[in-house]
């Protein structure tokens, strides 16, 4: 019973949920374009803004409902952990998209609500800091070290305690998935540039990554002359 309610959070997992999305709002089909990634990340930036946060719900939803489910029906909690888990799994290589899709963050976060909701609004809090301040790729890193440091600093790494096991188990596979095609960072000592490119900036050419980086450096330039002014005139008042 228990191998069969996995292989259904995998399938639940697995449902393509901005591949639709995508095709039927534009035509579009995101495994071709952006970073190739059935994310809510590259549907938000190249479909459109509303599909991409419809895909990031419905992705946090497949995790949470994964969870949900093995919790209804009374499944211990190395279950539940491991439905959340195959749900990212399924979400990363779907079964209905030749083992192709996401990044498992928004699926991930959708688990971990339902395993904890308090360290999942702790560390989404650290994820919309970082993601304001600098970008959403180098945010979700951060979310992934917050909630396993949360976990360690709340002592939730047992059984009883879910969230430090689970995300321990669905660090590999959203990181693996990060990086793919895999083969293509080989041989490493050479590639090292692509691996931080695509950590890091979701690009794969250092143009891209230049021009994140100039974006995030003009932001905070900006942000920096509006915080003058205002400090200049609460001098004067």
């Amino acid at each position: 019973m228990e191998s069969w309610f996995l292989i259904f959070a995998y399938i639940v997992g697995s449902f393509p949920t901005g591949y639709l999305i995508s095709r039927w709002s534009s035509g579009k089909n995101v495994l071709e374009i952006g970073w190739r990634k059935n994310s809510g990340s590259n549907v938000y930036r190249n479909v459109g803004k509303w599909q991409g946060v419809v895909t990031g719900l419905l992705d946090a939803g497949k995790g949470y409902l994964a969870v949900f489910l093995a919790r209804y029906f009374g499944f211990p909690s190395e279950i539940q952990i491991l439905a959340g888990a195959s749900a990212v799994l399924g979400h990363n290589w779907s079964c209905f998209l030749k083992f192709a899709g996401g990044r498992g963050i928004g699926t991930f976060a959708g688990a971990l609500l339902a395993l904890s909701p308090k360290i999942f609004g702790l560390s989404v809090l650290s994820f919309a800091l970082f993601t304001l301040l600098l970008n959403m790729s180098l945010g979700t890193l951060v979310f992934l070290a917050t909630v396993i440091f949360l976990s360690a600093y709340f002592n939730r790494f047992g059984i009883i305690g879910t969230s430090g096991l689970f995300a321990l188990l669905c660090l590999p596979l959203i990181l693996i998935k990060r990086l793919s095609p895999i083969k293509e960072i080989f041989p490493i000592k050479r590639k090292s540039s692509l691996i931080r490119n695509r950590l890091l900036f979701d690009y794969d050419q250092w143009v891209g990554c230049r021009r994140e980086l100039h974006s995030l450096l003009h932001l905070h330039f900006h942000k920096w002359k509006f915080g003058l002014k205002i400090w200049n005139k609460l001098k004067k008042s």
